[in-house]
């Protein structure tokens, strides 16, 4: 059974609410009351046009990440130290991605481009506010979506469970979180009426068991949102070859990640593994995320820019341990390597992205 002890530790402070006011401030039209419907065709669609203009004028990058990372203080000294980063040091193998003030800085601008990629909701199922009592947060990161949740539905109790203690100390009443593998057996002491997870993709192994386990911990009309990228990363138009370093880059996080028996193509069968656990109402929406402002449309400029910042201002931390200490580069190699990937994610004449994948299904109202 995995250990559902609260870790008792000091931990970052930040202010979600403070950045969400400053994007809405900024476009007030690009954000909707969190609970009300939205037409999936309103997120980034299938399709991205790029912008052929040279200059990025109708983009302002005012609101970039810069707020955002500003507001993280020092968060907890526990944890492994490998050449400079920390990692989680709870089941240390299970994820390569570091956990440090760094990397936290990073979760958070993720949480703010999800906020514009979703108009300002932090779900897409059709909750029922008036019902939802208890809600898990899988792999909950700093804790951000959380609070957000919390905050905005304050008669449900929302767990947060991440193999990381990184989540702040200063938390709604109704907002709670504990270190746990949500690949392990669960052991929860109640059922929940939501449970969520966003890009948890390069740390579970099994994911047929992660849903089962989901549909085993939903009351009878729950439901199970999942909002995970995959990869490799794609490029439509042939600006980005197969011999570039950016993608050669993704095609490395995949096959090493596939060394440890994690597909980050899983994403690809969810629908399929949702109704094979019994989910009913299965819903689905693909969209992309452009590294860089280069297509057209003000919200996806600004979610290319942010989301630019994102994976390459934070690009060696992502890939050090990935590439030195699983794929076997040197630290010569991985230099070059690196700083070739970083400029081409820079580069405003290649147009890649990210395929994301957004699935919600409902656990039948007869099933006891």
């Amino acid at each position: 059974m995995t250990d559902h002890g609260a870790p008792n530790l000091p931990a970052v402070a930040q202010s979600v609410a403070a950045g969400q006011d400053q994007l809405i401030a900024a476009d007030p039209a690009s954000v909707a009351v969190e609970y009300d419907h939205l037409d999936p065709s309103h997120l980034i669609g299938s399709q991205l046009v790029v912008d052929s203009l040279d200059d990025d004028s109708a983009f302002d990058d005012d609101d970039d990440a810069s707020s955002v990372s500003a507001s993280l203080t020092p968060s907890v000294s526990e944890g492994n130290w490998e050449k400079g980063r920390r990692y989680h040091s709870y089941k240390s193998a299970k994820y390569f991605v570091p956990n440090d003030d760094e990397e936290q800085n990073r979760l958070e601008l993720q949480h703010q481009i999800w906020y514009i990629v979703l108009s300002g909701r932090l779900y897409l199922a059709p909750l029922d506010k008036s019902a939802i009592r208890n809600a898990l947060d899988l792999g909950c990161g700093t804790g951000s979506w959380a609070i957000d949740f919390a905050d905005t539905h304050p008669n449900c109790q929302v767990l947060g469970t991440d193999l990381s203690p990184i989540q702040p100390s200063n938390v709604p009443p109704n907002c709670s979180f504990m270190v746990d593998d949500a690949g392990a057996d669960w052991a929860f002491s109640h059922k929940f009426d939501y449970i969520h997870t966003r890009s948890i993709s390069s740390g579970i192994r099994d994911w047929d068991r992660l849903l089962e386990q989901a549909f085993e911990n939903l009351r009878p009309g729950g439901w199970v949102e999942l909002h995970e990228l995959h990869m490799p990363i794609k490029c439509d138009d042939g600006t980005a070859g197969p011999d570039s370093a950016i993608i050669k880059w993704s095609q490395g996080v995949y096959e090493a990640t596939k060394k440890f028996g994690i597909d980050m193509l899983a994403s690809l069968k969810h629908a399929e593994r949702l109704r094979e656990r019994g989910f009913v109402g299965v819903e689905e929406t693909h969209i992309k995320w452009p590294i860089g402002p280069w297509p057209k449309g003000e919200k996806e400029k600004k979610i290319g820019f942010m989301f630019q910042q994102d994976i390459a201002g934070n690009l060696r931390g992502i890939s050090q341990k990935i590439f030195t200490q699983i794929l076997g580069q040197s630290d010569e190699e991985f230099d070059k390597f690196i700083t070739q990937t970083h400029d081409d994610m820079m580069n405003p004449k290649i147009h890649a992205y990210f395929p994301v994948d957004i699935f919600w299904a409902q656990k039948p109202l007869d099933n006891v």
